[in-house]
């Protein structure tokens, strides 16, 4: 997805490039004490990723990890320097306009330490085992995610 999804005064919200993909890893990376897995973030999982450039590059990243009709939202991480600017809430208003776009019916998203944070922007915590099969089988549900992770929906 190139097209542009949604802007800001400082930068815009784009499909990621081949480009991107160092620049994504590092930002993961960089905010590994958030327990955001990216061992498997790759070329091909950059199809549905979204992320927000400054004047200096990648600084905010999100992605939707397609299953048929439902994905997961996954590697919401923006950079120090845009902290508490409401960018991580644009990021998931565009994932959520590109699975719009997508026919998708829900975003799920697993998470450790920020259910507060999605309860707000909508989504609501739902049982991991009555998750859809196409979600148990992702590998963030089935391998990344330790167990005791909150497992949020939002249609």
């Amino acid at each position: 997805m190139n097209a542009t999804v949604m802007g800001s005064p400082a930068g815009v919200i784009k499909g990621a490039l081949r480009d991107d993909l160092a620049s994504i890893r590092w930002l993961l990376g960089l905010h590994a004490c958030m327990l955001l897995p990216f061992d498997d973030v790759n070329e091909a999982s950059l199809e549905h990723f979204l992320v927000y450039r400054d004047g200096i590059g990648v600084a905010g990243v999100v992605g939707l990890d397609r299953h048929e009709d439902v994905a997961p939202l996954r590697s919401l991480v923006v950079a120090d320097g845009h902290v508490r600017q409401g960018l991580g809430r644009k990021l998931v208003a565009a994932a959520e306009e590109q699975a719009k776009k997508l026919e998708l019916r829900a975003i799920y998203l697993l998470t450790t330490s920020a259910q507060a944070y999605f309860d707000v922007i909508g989504f609501r915590s739902v049982s991991r085992e009555g998750a859809p099969p196409e979600i148990r089988q992702c590998s963030q549900f089935s391998a990344l995610y330790p167990s005791t992770s909150v497992l949020m929906v939002k249609p």
